[in-house]
C-alpha cells in the first residue's frame, strides 16, 4: 500500500473492528490492499448504522 498514512488508518480500523491480523498483512499486497480497504469501509458504514 503506497500511502503510509492510509495504511496506518486502515490498520487502526482493522484493530478497532477486531478483525484478523491477516488483513493487516494483506495491505502489503497491492492487489489485495484495495479490496481490504473497501471491505473495511463497508464494515465501518454498517457499524455506524447499527450504533
Amino acid at each position: 500500500m503506497a500511502d503510509q498514512k492510509r495504511k496506518l488508518e486502515t490498520i487502526r480500523s482493522i484493530e478497532n473492528l477486531q478483525l484478523s491480523n491477516v488483513l493487516i498483512r494483506g495491505l502489503d499486497d497491492v492487489q489485495q490492499a484495495e479490496t481490504i480497504v473497501e471491505a473495511i469501509n463497508s464494515l465501518q458504514e454498517l457499524t455506524k448504522q447499527w450504533n
